[in-house]
């Protein structure tokens, strides 16, 4: 059975250096881009995380909406890949994910 983890839970988890984020685009102009905003896509990914640290549930809407972050997905995978944070996703009513951390019992 799955549960999620009280937010207190991450009180003494590594700290996470968001200056790393690395990663090598398929073109060009997209690497471009991406050198271009790699503050600001550092700094969503440390908005994401934090929320997720405090056991937050977050849909694409509820990222943009509330934290301004407009692609959830791929900070989700960068935390994935490059910080190896364990986030889960889930189907609500079957139409839309949302992420989040979760412990096993």
């Amino acid at each position: 059975m799955k549960k999620l983890i009280p937010p207190d839970l991450f009180t003494n988890q590594p700290k996470i250096d968001f200056s790393q984020l690395q990663h090598i685009e398929n073109k060009i102009s997209n690497q471009e881009h991406f050198e271009a905003n790699k503050e600001k896509f550092s700094n969503q990914c440390k908005i994401v995380y934090a929320a997720l640290l405090r056991g937050e549930r977050l849909t694409t809407t509820k990222a943009l909406l509330d934290y301004r972050v407009g692609d959830l997905r791929r900070r989700i995978k960068d935390l994935k890949d490059i910080w190896n944070v364990p986030i889960e996703s889930s189907y609500v009513d079957g139409s839309f994910k949302e992420y989040y951390l979760s412990i096993i019992n």
